[in-house]
């Protein structure tokens, strides 16, 4: 007995050493730092060190959607606001009569005070303060500016920045935001990864694109390219001010603040689906329209997202044509056919010349003629745009004459030949092209007797630099390579 004795009394002794260690005296306007124990659905009770938890009105820590920004564990700051025979009532914001009693604790301290925004004024806004009129500046309102119609009538929090006994008071609502915009970028840079979905709020459409608030005032920025699979896309036909969006994340750049993001592909891939629906199939028509063209051919897009290139050989329906503008412009409405597909470089192949006629929709285009009235065993036709081989024939300076027929030789100029080095070049085009080699040259132009010749290679070359520096913001379309311009013509 005498143990239980002893072991009741050093209990007591330290129960009364750690009711001792508790606070029971809270001032309105005290500063608390406490732990969260429990969230229900109307409080947030906080151990502060007390006799019992202290309370927090919920609707003061939920999200938009009602959901508790705090869980169990937290460490949450806040102020006194009163005790009852309940316990001590905190909040996280200084209003009504703490902060008539503390507006120079909040100024010395940085608390945050609750106000609401009365009128608009030179310079700023009016702002009441427990009962206190207040200023705010312009810059200090927000951390861009909207119409004042945004702010009138609303409750806000501000710090206190100017503060003396002759009542000059003057607040900012930026550095709050700034503050909970830190805090969220902090867990955003834990949470967010490059490819992930996720949703934000349109705030504001600039010519070159759309921000994207991502919580707290984080934005990211969709560029103008990013905000659909269409050439032309014009920010605000797409997108306003308000607008739910989800998007994806392209690149994170936290040192610099830049966060870059897509609205494109959140959304399906045009090209996905056409595939799946198996509507991308040669021969058939489409109704287009020009966004570019080149010298060797015309761009049409078919849909947003989706362009062909229609090689200058098929734009003449048999006839000769030296340049597209010769017979399209851009902005033009055309008929197209399908000649090829190839659906891992997502390419396509058009033509002109079968659309005036009577093919139904899922016919092939018929194989071109021989050109000048030859007849089907003549020989390859020489004309623009037809792939043959040749024979070396002979060298000079400034280039090599290939014997294409019988009858014709053509000169592959030196500018059409990529020589890797910087000496005697008329040595490296006779070692690069030996005499009687077989040689295969695209024509590219015929004027007579003259015949202009050029190497597949270096046609795939061109084609690519004119897509980076011409099409990199067609939307992420992919458009021809010298398989997508010949892939579907009958080469002779």
């Amino acid at each position: 007995m005498s143990q239980d004795r002893n072991r009741n009394s050093e209990f007591g002794a330290l129960f009364e050493a750690h009711l001792a260690r508790l606070t029971t005296e809270f001032q309105i306007g005290d500063r608390v730092k406490g732990t969260v124990t429990a969230v229900d659905r109307n409080s947030i009770f906080v151990d502060i060190g007390a006799r019992c938890d202290a309370v927090i009105d919920r609707s003061e820590l939920q999200d938009e959607t009602g959901q508790p920004k705090v869980k169990p564990g937290d460490p949450i700051e806040a102020f006194c606001i009163g005790t009852t025979d309940e316990g001590v009532r905190l909040t996280t914001r200084m209003s009504g009569k703490v902060a008539d009693a503390s507006l120079a604790e909040a100024y010395e301290s940085g608390i945050p005070v609750e106000g609401r925004v009365m009128s608009e004024r030179k310079g700023g806004y009016e702002v009441q303060v427990a009962g206190q009129n207040a200023f705010c500046p312009y810059s200090q309102m927000d951390t861009h500016r909207r119409e004042p119609s945004a702010y009138l009538g609303e409750r806000f929090t501000f710090v206190v920045t100017e503060y003396d006994d002759g009542g000059n008071l003057v607040l900012s609502r930026r550095r709050c935001l700034e503050q909970e915009q830190a805090a969220h970028r902090a867990t955003l840079r834990q949470s967010l990864t490059e490819g992930a979905m996720v949703d934000g709020v349109v705030t504001r459409v600039m010519p070159f694109g759309a921000f994207v608030d991502l919580g707290a005032g984080v934005e990211g920025l969709v560029h103008v390219s990013e905000l659909g699979w269409g050439r032309g896309i014009k920010a605000e036909e797409v997108v306003a001010a308000g607008q739910a969006v989800k998007v994806s994340v392209l690149k994170l750049d936290w040192d610099n603040n830049r966060i870059s993001l897509s609205l494109r592909h959140a959304q399906q891939d045009p090209w996905d689906r056409l595939l799946a629906e198996g509507a991308l199939v040669e021969g058939r028509r489409c109704q287009g329209t020009v966004t570019k063209l080149m010298p060797f051919g015309a761009f049409v897009e078919l849909e947003p997202g989706i362009e062909g290139l229609v090689h200058v050989s098929r734009l003449g329906a048999g006839r000769r044509v030296g340049h597209p503008s010769e017979v399209l412009k851009e902005g033009d409405q055309v008929e197209v056919s399908v000649l090829h597909v190839d659906p891992e470089k997502r390419r396509i192949s058009l033509t002109m010349e079968d659309t005036a006629g009577d093919l139904g929709p899922e016919t092939l285009p018929p194989a071109a003629e021989p050109a000048d009235g030859a007849a089907p065993d003549a020989g390859p036709a020489v004309r623009a745009g037809a792939r043959l081989t040749g024979t070396v024939e002979g060298h000079r300076d400034f280039g090599v004459f290939v014997k294409l027929t019988e009858e014709q030789t053509g000169l592959l100029h030196i500018s059409q030949v990529e020589l890797q080095t910087t000496g005697n070049q008329g040595r490296a085009l006779y070692r690069k092209f030996p005499p009687g080699s077989s040689l295969e040259v695209v024509v590219l132009a015929v004027d007579g007797r003259r015949i202009s010749l050029t190497l597949p290679e270096t046609l795939e070359r061109e084609a690519e630099r004119q897509q980076v520096s011409d099409f990199s913001d067609a939307g992420g379309a992919s458009l021809g390579s010298l398989d997508g311009i010949f892939g579907g013509l009958k080469l002779e």
